[in-house]
Order: C-alpha cells, then sequence, then structure tokens
C-alpha cells in the first residue's frame, strides 16, 4: 500500500531532524544552529501517548529570557508533533548550545499571537511562505526558563 504524502512528508521529517539532532550535539552546537538564517535550540517534548522524550530542533527569536517558537511544520496543514507533546505536557527542556535549560511553554493568543509571529516573518520570509501555504493558524510559544518562573510567582 502507497504512503499518504502528508505520511512520507512526517517520515522524511524525522529523518531530517534526527540527523540534525545529532549534528547539533555532537558539535556542541557549533554546526546545525541555524535553519532559514535564524538560530537554533534544540527542545525535548515528552510523548503525549509514550511520555518518551523527543528531540526536535527549532528556529527560535529570545525576547528577554524568554525563547520564542513558531510550529510551522514548514507550512505544512499539520502541527508538528513538538508543539502537540506541549499542548498536553507544557514543560519541556531546551539546548543551546553546551547549555540545557527547563522551560514552561505557553501558548500566544489573540493579538499576542499575531505580533509574535510578525516578528518570525520579518526575522525570515519563510515564515510568510509557511503561513501562506497552510490554512491552519500558526501557533507561537513562549518558552520560560522554570527557574525564572518560580522566582517571579
Amino acid at each position: 500500500m502507497a504512503m499518504k504524502p502528508a505520511q512520507w512528508m512526517k517520515g522524511a521529517f524525522k529523518v531530517a531532524n534526527n540527523l540534525h539532532v545529532a549534528l547539533y550535539r555532537k558539535s556542541g552546537g557549533k554546526l546545525g544552529n541555524t535553519i532559514v538564517g535564524m538560530p537554533v535550540l534544540l527542545i525535548t517534548t515528552f510523548g503525549r501517548r509514550s511520555g518518551k522524550p523527543k528531540t526536535n530542533p527549532v528556529a527560535f527569536i529570545q525576547e528577554g529570557q524568554d525563547y520564542l517558537v513558531s510550529a510551522t511544520s514548514g507550512g505544512s496543514d499539520w502541527h508538528p508533533d513538538w508543539y502537540l507533546n506541549l499542548k498536553a505536557r507544557p514543560d519541556a527542556k531546551i539546548e543551546l548550545g553546551g547549555k540545557t535549560l527547563d522551560v514552561h511553554a505557553t501558548i500566544a493568543q489573540g493579538e499576542e499571537r499575531a505580533r509574535l509571529y510578525d516578528r518570525f516573518k520579518a526575522a525570515s520570509s519563510n515564515f510568510v511562505k509557511y503561513e501562506q501555504n497552510t490554512s491552519r493558524v500558526i501557533p507561537v510559544l513562549r518558552l520560560i526558563p522554570i527557574e525564572l518562573e518560580q522566582k517571579e510567582a
């Protein structure tokens, strides 16, 4: 039985992600540290069904102590698994070079989401294309370092 295009693309994304993660980690973040001209972090989420850790490279924008990421899935019509995992369990780990941080994810809504996604579009024209290629609203998430979040509470 032939694979559906979406299944084929998801499989290709998985292979590319695994290679990217391995390269990033092996080099201490010196290689694979940019995507579409933007800096990259590795995000480890926990499978919403399996509970197993899953790591993906994601472009980010730093805002103060927070990290902003966008669940573009390359402009596909589906949300990336890492985003769905964060919806189910918003605590994750991020790696930046050799530094690892525990973070708590919040999903931007309404005007805040639009303002933050505009920052991604200003940083790389790819984000304009991603938005044009899908009918879904592409989520933007704020990753807040947990130690900072606890200090502010």
